[in-house]
């Protein structure tokens, strides 16, 4: 069963909580305040059974243009609107601000309701019902009921009650999400229990006992009980007024304008994107405007920057930035309200695209386009986009970020097929994983051709620059699937098939080089003295004979030791063949097979202990037994 929220909007003393107290039977002015000014400061709430299957919470909003704030962060909760029009007076100056609050909020279904008819005649009524439905129209509301009453004679309300059902009959079925998202309209403190909050969760289900989160402050709560319409229940669920009791933190620790919430559902962003709407009926607005922007119960200033023109004129949308002087807790798809830096005149709305942007460009064609697709596209749209903004995103960060549940998400997969890899939890785009495996192919050859004789460059610099979020264990099985074009050895990559580019001078070194080394065997000279012999640096001589060790063609068993390969491997099969006949070997032995000294053989028994060849026991080796 899905739960809808109804509220009543309109001008100061138009009879809104009189209505609402002739709905349902309540006063929603509860502050004594209210009750003595005989107007609405704070919203008011109230349970309303409309039949036995329809049970609705109705929020009655502040009418002032004073309390305009407590009016948006009610109005953001709503599925559909009352709107109150006193027949004395008809449309006033808040009506107008209120309707525009409705419309830029998406919130479709409204109906009207003609208060205080027993105090014209019945031709102004007529006359003004014609008026209201022609001004609605302004607003794109065609056909909306305009239902007269009397909220003292209650003539006209069960006219009201059956014109809502038929509304509420009109509404879609609230989204399953996985993630509650509760704005904060109201914290108070009640002996026995400690802190309440109340407000409409926007999305989500609330368990007793959950343990939640009171963004911005990220303090950690338990829910130790739960109200709806003063009912202990043990879930709240999308779309009902709920009342949750969180004993561990005081009132005063919930600042204005908080979000509680399962998870860090939503992150501090100074700067966002979306599409921007400007009411009709309002001045032109210059790039770079201060306004003020709400969001549910937050607010900020805001400078706003237009990324398409330098202006923007009367029913007009474009995209745009919003810098902000306060955090906003936003998702993609939310509706801010936008108004003028003094609050006191509702300009338009923005619809986020991108809450936390690397960079706002303005007049940027490019840049516009993709903020288009990522705006105008489908379901599947926005998934395939934001997995190609952010390669390798685990499966939470996606729900979090498309706020999806469990089964939303298996579709999206499902219907992308191809379009998207799952690389042990993580998601990449097959079109992204092409692009790194191009990039990376190029930097690796890049890298090798900047320094002759290189023949590899380490792994872990590839993956610092491409892969750095991404674990050891997922960039290897990327490295995996590109074994066509690139060559993996121990903690080294090349491309596949790699040769270096080798100049003349530098051949017939190497030549000369590895002829030394074949000519000395086992007594080798060191780099230092190597490098004096053929006149070139000891640097220049390193790189030459990491290049042989690279080939394969030289043993390096410490900084200053170097073997030719074959020299190598004919000692060590000796070494092994007098191992498994005798079962030990000592420095003295080594010394007479080899034809070497003590300087060599020490260094190349470590490298052999090392290499898990043999193993030291006392002063002699032994076979290393796997």
């Amino acid at each position: 069963m899905s739960f809808y929220i109804i509220g009543t909007a309109g001008h100061i003393d138009h009879g809104k909580t009189q209505l609402a107290k002739a709905l349902t039977g309540i006063n929603t002015d509860r502050l004594k305040e209210e009750q003595e000014r005989g107007m609405s400061i704070k919203l008011g709430f109230a349970p309303l059974k409309l039949s036995e299957d329809i049970n609705l919470g109705l929020i009655d909003v502040p009418g002032h243009e004073r309390f305009i704030s407590q009016m948006m962060s009610g109005a953001s909760g709503m599925d559909m609107v009352i709107l109150v029009i006193a027949a004395t007076e008809g449309i006033m100056p808040q009506t107008k601000e209120h309707l525009a609050v409705i419309s830029i909020l998406g919130i479709k279904n409204i109906v009207v309701a003609l208060t205080k008819i027993s105090l014209v005649d019945n031709e102004l009524v007529e006359l003004l019902i014609d008026d209201i439905s022609d001004y609605l129209k302004k607003w794109g509301y065609d056909d909306v009921p305009v239902i007269p009453v009397d909220s003292i004679t209650n003539e006209g309300i069960d006219n009201l009650k059956l014109a809502l059902k038929s509304e509420i009959a009109k509404l879609p079925l609230r989204k399953a999400s996985s993630y509650p998202r509760l704005p904060v309209d109201r914290v108070f403190s009640l002996t026995g229990h400690g802190t309440i909050v109340t407000g409409t969760l926007w999305s989500g289900i609330i368990h007793k006992g959950d343990q939640l989160i009171i963004f911005p402050v990220n303090k950690k709560v338990k829910v130790r009980n739960i109200q709806v319409h003063g009912e202990n229940v043990e879930t709240a669920l999308a779309g009902q007024r709920v009342a949750l009791n969180i004993p561990e933190v005081g009132k005063n620790d919930i600042p204005s304008g908080a979000v509680i919430l399962k998870d860090n559902l939503v992150k501090e962003s100074f700067k966002l994107i979306g599409n921007f709407k400007l009411l009709h009926e309002k001045d032109k607005l210059s790039n770079n405007q201060r306004v003020r922007v709400h969001l549910g119960t937050e607010e900020s200033i805001a400078k706003l920057i237009l990324l398409e023109n330098d202006e923007i004129y009367a029913n007009e949308e474009q995209l745009a930035g919003l810098y902000l002087e306060k955090p906003l807790g936003t998702l993609s798809g939310d509706i801010i309200i936008i108004r003028n830096e003094n609050n006191s005149a509702t300009l338009g709305s923005l619809k986020v695209i991108d809450t936390s942007p690397a960079k706002v460009k303005r007049l940027d064609e490019e840049f516009n386009r993709i903020l288009y697709q990522k705006l105008d596209g489908t379901g599947l749209d926005r998934f395939v986009y934001l997995i190609s903004m952010e390669p390798f995103i685990s499966k939470k960060e996606l729900k979090l970020n498309l706020s999806l549940n469990d089964p939303e998400l298996s579709s999206l997969v499902e219907e992308a097929g191809s379009q998207v890899i799952l690389i042990e939890d993580q998601y990449v785009t097959s079109s992204k994983l092409y692009e790194l495996k191009q990039e990376i192919t190029d930097y690796v050859n890049l890298k090798l051709d900047a320094t002759p004789l290189s023949l590899w460059i380490p792994k872990e610099e590839v993956k610092s620059k491409f892969f750095s979020k991404v674990s050891s264990k997922v960039f290897n099985i990327v490295l995996d699937l590109w074994k066509d074009v690139l060559e993996l050895e121990g903690n080294y990559l090349k491309p596949k098939g790699y040769v270096p580019k080798l100049t003349k001078q530098d051949q017939l070194l190497l030549d000369r080089i590895l002829l030394l080394f074949k000519e000395d065997g086992f007594m080798t000279k060191s780099p230092k003295e190597l490098a004096l012999l053929l006149k070139i640096s000891e640097d220049k001589l390193i790189k030459y004979l990491n290049y042989f060790v690279g080939l394969n063609l030289l043993v390096k068993i410490d900084e200053s030791i170097y073997f030719e390969k074959e020299i190598y491997k004919k000692g060590l099969s000796e070494i092994v063949a007098y191992l498994e006949r005798e079962g030990s070997i000592d420095i003295g032995v080594v010394k007479d097979i080899l034809g070497t000294s003590r300087k060599y053989i020490v260094p190349l028994l470590e490298y052999l202990d090392y290499s898990k060849i043999t193993k030291r026991v006392e002063n002699k080796r032994i076979l290393y037994r796997r």
